[in-house]
């Protein structure tokens, strides 16, 4: 199945039907306050999977996911989603392990949102992009297809003009080089030595881990 650009794809409330996976495209987990405001709580790319908790504990879902580009997907139904993990040991030990990793993120923005500043936030989320950033020719890193300073705001809990004065500063400092819609890191341990500098030491918020491999 695919989905365009922009799209709703799953919306808050909707009850259990399929988990979807992710072949091509990114997408937005994101919530909206009562005043509208967006809160992302996670990018999707290619290899994610989306509708899985639901499909667990048979509860409404709770956040809504959001084309940021046209996407192609596969659709598992609920019951067959659970008939493969019950009969599977290598099945259920990736979604375990999927699971895991899911809770160490929340962990680190739990920890991000509650002992950073907004220069240490964004930081932190730049260097996470940077590490799982394809490689490119040459030195450094580069996002091609980077967030916006809205979409960066929206992941770190701030306004768009404090990210906007933030990446002016970096800039300023040759940390990173930006244009409307690209990022690129001259050098990635430069990167680095800045987090360490403003975080205190590189530690879990910002160390990158494999995602878990998919089930055969």
């Amino acid at each position: 199945m695919k989905a365009v650009k922009g799209r709703t794809v799953l919306g808050v409330g909707a009850l259990p039907d399929d988990v979807l996976f992710i072949l091509e495209g990114e997408a937005t987990v994101a919530l909206h306050s009562v005043n509208g405001r967006e809160i992302s709580v996670r990018r999707l790319g290619p290899g994610d999977i989306f509708g899985d908790l639901a499909a667990i504990d048979g509860r409404p879902r709770n956040a809504n996911v959001v084309a940021q580009s046209d996407l192609r997907l596969i659709a598992m139904n609920q019951a067959d989603f659970l008939d493969c993990l019950r009969s599977s040991s290598e099945a259920s030990i990736w979604f375990a392990r999927r699971l895991v990793d899911e809770v160490r993120r929340l962990t680190e923005k739990v920890f991000e949102l509650s002992a950073l500043n907004v220069q240490a936030r964004l930081l932190c989320e730049l260097l996470r992009l940077a590490r799982a950033a394809p490689p490119t020719p040459g030195p450094g890193v580069t996002l091609h297809d980077a967030p916006t300073h809205l979409e960066l705001a929206n992941r770190i809990a701030t306004q768009r003009e404090a990210v906007t004065r933030e990446i002016r500063s970096l800039a300023t400092q040759g940390i990173l080089q930006h244009n409307r819609r690209s990022m690129h890191f001259p050098s990635l341990e430069q990167l680095e030595h800045e987090v360490s500098r403003v975080v205190g030491v590189i530690a879990e918020p910002v160390t990158s881990r494999p995602p878990p491999s998919q089930p055969r």
